[in-house]
């Protein structure tokens, strides 16, 4: 079991009984929206009631699926775990759980990556998942192992890899994390974890 794992279990909860876990989610890949400029990857988006959510990963899945499939699934490989980044976020989202569930616009990039090197200032940084725009905006915060960081930062593919599940699993509670942009959006609103995206929409 993983965070990921609590995440669908206190989203069943919510859905009990509502006939939601019954309804149909639309997984596919959007080229044309404004993404996050932290992870790297496509968007995929999840489609619920009208309402969207994204995920930023280089594994993307299109299928149509009830939002049930996740409950009590294995999730034994990325690209089932980033589906279900996705499916959570869009049901999130229907749901009015999260309020930021869209990446802001280009013109925000800027500011909201200098309010984000003003609030680690200072602080060794651990990344969790490809973020090249972070690893060269911070190069000279960023440290090599979880236990050398003061933070860690997960965006994207971070949220879904092998590796990236077992090191939030490890280190929650135990270490400062906060999660990136729309992407983290429905996992952190059920969870409680600290989640960054100030622009977002």
């Amino acid at each position: 079991m993983s965070y990921i794992h609590d995440a669908i279990a206190k989203l069943e909860k919510i859905l009990e009984d509502s006939g939601c876990e019954h309804g149909i989610v639309t997984l596919g890949v959007n080229y044309d929206i404004d993404a996050c400029p932290y992870p790297r990857g496509v968007c995929m988006e999840g489609q619920f009631g009208g309402k969207s959510g994204q995920f930023i990963t280089n594994e993307p899945v299109r299928a149509n699926t009830r939002v049930s499939f996740m409950y009590d699934a294995p999730l034994s490989d990325q690209k089932q775990r980033g589906a279900a980044c996705a499916i959570i976020n869009a049901v999130s989202a229907f749901l009015c759980l999260t309020r930021k569930h869209r990446s802001c616009t280009p013109d925000c990039h800027a500011s909201c990556l200098a309010e984000l090197s003003r609030e680690i200032a200072g602080k060794r940084v651990y990344l969790i998942g490809p973020m090249p725009a972070l690893k060269r905006a911070l190069h000279s915060q960023v440290v090599d192992s979880p236990e050398a960081a003061d933070l860690i930062l997960i965006a994207g593919d971070g949220m879904t890899s092998d590796e990236g599940v077992a090191c939030i699993d490890e280190y929650l509670g135990k270490k400062r994390m906060v999660f990136l942009g729309p992407p983290a959006a429905g996992v952190c609103g059920l969870m409680n974890l600290e989640h960054w995206c100030p622009y977002g929409r």
